[in-house]
């Protein structure tokens, strides 16, 4: 499945969005968790990344995904 970003809600596909819009706000919720562990997993893939945390504080980006 290819993952389009879009910047503003006219430009999505008209399929993509009244499949989103059918969908829950709890399903919407879990497919946008999933997209975030995915790429998390992707961004730690690459050692050369930094790690999300600083100074025993989670980043905003990893706060999200718990």
């Amino acid at each position: 499945m290819a993952i389009g970003k879009y910047t503003s809600w006219q430009s999505v596909p008209q399929n993509d969005s009244e499949y989103w819009l059918d969908k829950s706000p709890q399903e919407r919720l879990q497919a946008a968790k999933k997209m975030i562990e995915r790429a998390e997993r992707l961004y730690y893939s690459n050692p050369q990344n930094k790690p999300l945390y600083c100074e025993g504080r989670i980043s905003k980006f990893h706060s999200i995904t718990q």
